[in-house]
This record gives structure tokens, C-alpha cells and sequence, in this order.
């Protein structure tokens, strides 16, 4: 008999509220900015991210795929204005 064994447990770094800019994202309103909104883990046990756009849509990806669009260039983090932050 063949039993499929479920996937590690991937851990991430990506969290609700973190911002990226992508620069080839096909949109007619807005800044070609997302947002994290929410991240899910399916019955499988994989990781999943929904992007939000400042229009409203909303894109799914593996965290994997997210991750990778970092490391690669194609999102790009929105760092937050510490101008005024006491450190």
C-alpha cells in the first residue's frame, strides 16, 4: 500500500500587512502596490498568500512563489517611513 506523507510544515516570513510594489502589475487604477491580507493553510498542509491591490482584487500564491518574486526582483518591499520612530 502507498501512503503519501504530508508536506513539512514551511514556515514563512511573509505576515498580514506587509507591502510590495510591483512594477508589471496590470492594473489601470492605483500604484502597483500589494498587500498581504491573509495567509491559509490548506488540508495538504501548503501555505498559501492572498495579495490584496489597492483597487480591491485579490491574487493567490503558494508562499514559496511569493518568496521567490522577493528573491527575484519582481516584488519589491515597501519599507515604512521611520521618520519621527524612536529607536
Amino acid at each position: 500500500m502507498n501512503t503519501i506523507a504530508a508536506p513539512a510544515p514551511y514556515t514563512s516570513y511573509l505576515s498580514p500587512g506587509q507591502r510590495f510594489l510591483a512594477d508589471d502589475l496590470m492594473s489601470t487604477f492605483g500604484s502597483h502596490e500589494l498587500t498581504v491580507a491573509r495567509l491559509v493553510r490548506d488540508h495538504l498542509g501548503l501555505l498559501h498568500v492572498t495579495l490584496r491591490t489597492d483597487d480591491g482584487r485579490e491574487i493567490s500564491a503558494f508562499a514559496e512563489q511569493v518568496e521567490a518574486a522577493v528573491a527575484e526582483g519582481m516584488l519589491q518591499p515597501l519599507v515604512a517611513d521611520l521618520i519621527g520612530v524612536a529607536c
